[in-house]
């Protein structure tokens, strides 16, 4: 692969890694608030789901 190449790829990779920070970030703040109105409430059944949603994304992104 050539240098042009390359810094395409890289900044293409960038990028990527850019928009899917972002999209974890919103989603994580997303249900963070929704658990928060569960706790708020006081809706067990919704909170345990929502916290096992948590746990996915975690596990899915490696946080």
């Amino acid at each position: 692969m050539n240098k042009k190449k390359k810094d395409v790829y890289l900044k293409d990779l960038l990028i990527d890694m850019i928009i899917h920070e972002s999209i974890l970030t919103y989603k994580k703040r997303q249900l963070q608030q929704r658990i928060n109105e569960a706790l708020d409430t006081k809706n067990k059944q919704l909170f345990v789901l929502l916290s096992n949603e948590w746990k996915e994304l975690n596990k899915m992104f490696g946080t």
